[in-house]
């Protein structure tokens, strides 16, 4: 799934959970089977992450959500598996943290994020988004860590890996190399291609292979 700016105006990124922690629901095709049978065209979130990190495509960006009853327009949906805030995972919050930086940089850092308790009584999106994303009182990230892209643990990752230290991998790519891969978590032949590229332009040996010297290139 590739983050690209739609054409309606977009100004607010909406967080959201999915109020069950059963692993049978951990997945977009649940999301979605529920908000068909409320009589909804689609599911109603753009994103959703799994407990395991792995990021699944919802609505089409192009399309308003059904998410935040009011507060639709000019905005973009996330929604996270999970209800207690204990069982939420770092790997959905490095997913979502890699996910918002990528949004946040196509608009330029203008857009404002906040959780769907904001303009509702609920308390979705159930975890503390405002730490997990460092978002100042107005929602915007300037109080994120200068050490967010350490966030995520640096495995040796290769073809057909997936998870959160992926999608991580996958926006350090493109800070670095100015390209717009796919952040979907999934180590693909695009990914090994990027990482190669990466490898060539650090000298490194170009297996396409993420292991520790690689890491430390892409950190620098």
């Amino acid at each position: 799934m590739d983050f690209s700016k739609p054409k309606r105006p977009v100004d607010r990124v909406f967080l959201h959970c999915s109020a069950s922690d059963s692993e049978a629901h951990d997945n977009i095709e649940t999301m979605r089977r529920w908000h068909l049978e409320r009589g909804w065209r689609d599911v109603g979130y753009h994103y959703f992450i799994r407990k395991s990190g792995e990021l699944e495509a919802g609505r089409s960006l192009e399309e308003v959500p059904a998410a935040q009853q009011g507060h639709n327009t000019g905005s973009i949906a996330i929604c996270l598996h999970g209800l207690k805030q204990e069982k939420f995972t770092k790997a959905q919050f490095d997913t979502l943290i890699a996910l918002c930086r990528e949004i946040d940089k196509a608009y330029e850092n203008q857009l404002t994020f906040h959780g769907h308790c904001e303009v509702s009584a609920k308390t979705c999106p159930a975890f503390d988004y405002k730490t997990v994303l460092g978002l100042t009182e107005s929602g915007d990230r300037k109080n994120a860590p200068a050490s967010e892209p350490q966030r995520v643990e640096q495995p040796i990752l290769e073809l057909t890996a997936k998870g959160a230290a992926v999608a991580h991998l996958q926006a350090l790519l493109n800070e670095k190399l100015q390209i717009d891969l796919t952040i979907d978590g999934h180590f693909g032949q695009l990914t090994k291609a990027a990482v190669i590229s990466f490898q060539r332009k650090k000298g490194l040996v170009d297996d396409g292979t993420v292991g520790r010297r690689t890491w430390e290139e892409l950190l620098a």
